[in-house]
């Protein structure tokens, strides 16, 4: 497939996205309408579907059978509760003004500039995995479009930045969250077209999904009965229908937990399910339609997993890209691009709105403070709106140029899945101070502190360092024999 076409395309898709979005915006009446819309808002809470989703989940199924779905199980048994945490969330947010976690986190705490400063420290340096997993998939898959053969490609992490795909895809994912997200200044830091965009990526990731999955269950395979029975001719493939030498209870309890608490406290997931919430009705919705949004994207998961497994299992091709390289090999390049877009869809909505959430978290808890500090004099005051704004689309650059930089150096050695999990256990870190602050009357900043401090120290040294040692930036003895030769560390 052309090169040309490919990033015409791709371009056009993007274009739309905006389109919806300044659509929406412009048109009073249809912003008030969805602005209160509990279909819209259920829908842009599928954010938390990302290439993950799309091709992680197909990647975790072909090696671990049902090992994935502890992750959607979490904010699925969540969900009956949500009227009942994620409302108060809602409620104490809207009463405050609160634009995000560490505002949240801060404001509970006696208005605490420290607790702020240290949230944003914790989502900035949480979230940079996680992005850099989307600009990973993005790459992956158009990468292999443009060679048109899975079986002879490799991706190649040693480019310069100027021939590297990744590298191109922040630049243009980085224009289109400053076009997003940073147009102008709102006290509520409510944007509707971002997240009328957000609904519309997350109907056209799932539709993609379903014909992908349909293509090749009904197409290639005569259906279900065919497709699991020629499965169950081969002992390996069997084995992913059973949970025998997968994964165990206590990690799937503990899993399923961590998704719970990254469901409401990723910064994308707070923004558009307690900033962007403009009314609490929208939540009983939500509670079940999210769910079911859950289960229908998972339902070709397995399906597809054992077709690659079956179609291509013993050949040097990364299960993360079954859902596209499965169509390419059988000569459907349509399928294949349909399958990459739904991809890039999926990466686009998390990162467009995961970048805007750690904007206005950088600007409003980490430099807002200085800048009214700094600026007391009455003339520069008027300045201060487009200096924040300004802050608000480097903070965008920044974070994505360290995604990109952190892709580079560990995205080799990693599957989507097990990247993401330590942006998971990161965010997860924000749950009993949060939780503390809501529920507990006893709570204090000082406890606070130390509790979230303590569980992100033992969180950078058990999860983000050991990928810095694997990747070469530190001596790999310290996996075998500990820092500093102690076996305990």
């Amino acid at each position: 497939m052309s090169k040309v076409f490919i990033i015409s395309a791709t371009l056009v898709y993007l274009a739309l996205l905006f389109g919806v979005a300044y659509w929406v915006e412009s048109r009073k009446k249809l912003k008030d309408q969805w602005t209160n819309s509990p279909i819209i808002y259920a829908l842009s809470l599928a954010v938390y579907c990302t290439a993950w989703t799309f091709f992680g989940s197909v990647g975790r199924a072909a090696e671990g059978g049902p090992g994935f779905l502890p992750i959607y199980l979490g904010p699925t048994l969540l969900a009956p509760v949500w009227v009942i945490v994620l409302r108060k969330m809602v409620m104490i947010s809207k009463h405050q003004r609160l634009t995000s976690v560490a505002d949240f986190l801060s404001s509970r705490y006696g208005k605490s500039t420290l607790m702020g400063i240290i949230a944003v420290i914790v989502a900035v340096l949480g979230i940079i995995p996680y992005i850099s997993i989307q600009l990973k998939a993005i790459s992956l898959s158009y990468d292999l479009m443009l060679t048109s053969n899975p079986q002879n490609y490799q991706q190649n992490f040693d480019l310069p930045f100027y021939e590297d795909t990744a590298f191109y895809v922040t630049v243009l994912l980085a224009i289109f969250a400053i076009l997003f997200g940073t147009r102008q200044l709102d006290p509520n830091e409510r944007h509707t077209g971002l997240v009328a965009s957000i609904a519309f990526e997350s109907v056209f990731k799932l539709i993609a999904f379903l014909i992908i999955g349909a293509y090749i269950t009904f197409g290639i395979f005569g259906g279900f009965g065919d497709l699991f029975g020629q499965a169950m001719q081969h002992t390996d493939i069997a084995e992913l229908f059973t949970f025998s030498g997968q994964i165990d209870g206590t990690q799937w309890f503990w899993l399923m937990v961590v998704s719970m608490f990254a469901f409401l406290l990723l910064p994308r997931q707070f923004h558009v399910a307690v900033v962007e919430n403009n009314s609490t009705k929208n939540i009983n919705t939500a509670s079940w339609l999210l769910p079911l949004y859950l289960l229908i994207i998972n339902i070709f998961v397995v399906p597809i997993a054992v077709a690659g497994s079956l179609l291509l299992g013993g050949q040097d091709i990364s299960s993360d890209t079954f859902v596209l390289s499965i169509p390419l090999l059988q000569g459907n390049e349509g399928l294949a691009f349909l399958a990459a877009l739904g991809g890039f869809s999926a990466a686009t909505g998390m990162v467009i709105v995961a970048t805007v959430a750690l904007s206005i978290m950088i600007s409003n808890n980490l430099l807002l403070p200085l800048l009214i500090r700094s600026e007391l004099a009455d003339q520069h005051r008027a300045e201060l709106p487009s200096r924040l704004l300004g802050i608000r689309r480097v903070s965008i650059i920044m974070v994505l140029l360290l995604s990109y930089t952190y892709f580079k150096s560990v995205g080799e050695g990693y599957s989507l899945v097990s990247i993401g999990l330590i942006s998971f256990l990161a965010v997860a870190q924000f749950a009993p101070p949060l939780l503390a602050a809501i529920y507990w009357k006893e709570a204090n900043k000082r406890g606070a502190i130390l509790g979230l401090l303590t569980g992100v120290l033992i969180w950078a040294f058990c999860l983000p360092f050991p990928t810095l040692v694997k990747s070469g930036f530190f001596n790999d003895t310290i996996l075998s024999e500990g820092l500093f030769g102690l076996s305990v560390l």
